[in-house]
């Protein structure tokens, strides 16, 4: 992280490599930018889409997802691109003070020059650190929000319309940065129930009794085989419930419980609520 501002060891300048292609289809059709630069053109929000969704190639579609949400509902955002660096989250878990420090300031610095006044985040990590733990560096006047509580306003507003209903059993993963540490238990919750066809169920260990799926805190690149056997415990009790898909707001907790489907061979699908919400409001834009 401190060589690359990133815990993958990926080149800055591939930071959002996601979205290219979202730009490229929008440029080729002649329509608006669907994912600004904020640093260049402003907007009402700046979307901090998190290490892990910039470059897992796996969990770029939570980036797609959030991206092709907000176009529907017509919101105003934009993203730091090659600017944005890691929150320092992984840091502040492992005890590097002064690495974690460095990147806050950082951050900071931009979030003030660019008078960023919302941020939304898809990472439990990144919203914890960034809605928390900046304080330990720099008070903030921003409002941070988790992309879960600001789905959840969209949809009570009318600005984002769920109307393709999805017939499946569905059960919810309390990720641990987003429950436990931040108190956010209702919003993704209402936000399933407002998806049509949804059944929901809950596991026996939810909200503040849930069960980790593992791999937060630095703990899936030091020690993989404890990691291992903490979701494939979670995946089991999803198993329990009878449902189809085990939702979740956290590419974390997508790595975790994805490593431990597969290597169960779980019929379970594992999809961030991103994905479940896209899916649901259509390909076309519903914004009034």
């Amino acid at each position: 992280i401190n060589n690359y501002d990133n815990p993958w060891m990926q080149p800055r300048t591939a930071r959002d490599k996601w979205a290219k292609p979202l730009q490229k289809a929008a440029k080729k059709a002649k329509l608006p930018n669907p994912v600004k630069n904020f640093a260049k053109e402003g907007g009402e929000i700046l979307y901090f889409v998190g290490c892990t969704a910039s470059y897992d190639v796996n969990l770029k579609q939570v980036a797609i997802n959030t991206s092709e949400i907000l176009n529907k509902a017509g919101v105003d955002f934009g993203i730091f691109g090659t600017k944005e660096k890691c929150c320092g989250s992984t840091l502040l878990r492992m005890g590097d003070w002064e690495g974690f420090e460095r990147l806050a300031k950082d951050n900071i610095e931009l979030f003030k020059e660019h008078n960023v006044r919302t941020i939304i985040t898809s990472c439990a990590g990144c919203f914890k650190t960034i809605k928390e733990d900046y304080a330990l560096v720099e008070k903030l006047d921003i409002r941070v929000m988790h992309t879960v509580e600001l789905l959840e306003e969209l949809i009570r507003d009318g600005r984002l319309k769920l109307t393709e209903p999805l017939e499946m059993k569905v059960t919810y993963h309390d990720p641990c940065h987003l429950g436990r540490h931040t108190g956010v238990y209702d919003a993704p919750r209402n936000v399933l129930g407002m998806v049509p066809g949804i059944e929901f169920i809950e596991m026996e260990r939810n909200r503040e009794n849930s069960y980790c799926c593992g791999a937060g805190g630095g703990q899936k690149t030091a020690f993989p085989d404890i990691v291992k056997k903490i979701s494939e415990v979670r995946v089991d009790m999803a198993e329990t419930t009878g449902a189809s898909v085990i939702a979740h707001a956290c590419p974390f907790c997508y790595q975790g419980l994805e490593a431990a489907v597969k290597s169960k061979g779980s019929a379970i699908k594992n999809m961030d609520i991103t994905e479940i919400v896209n899916m649901s409001s259509g390909k076309e834009e519903n914004s009034d």
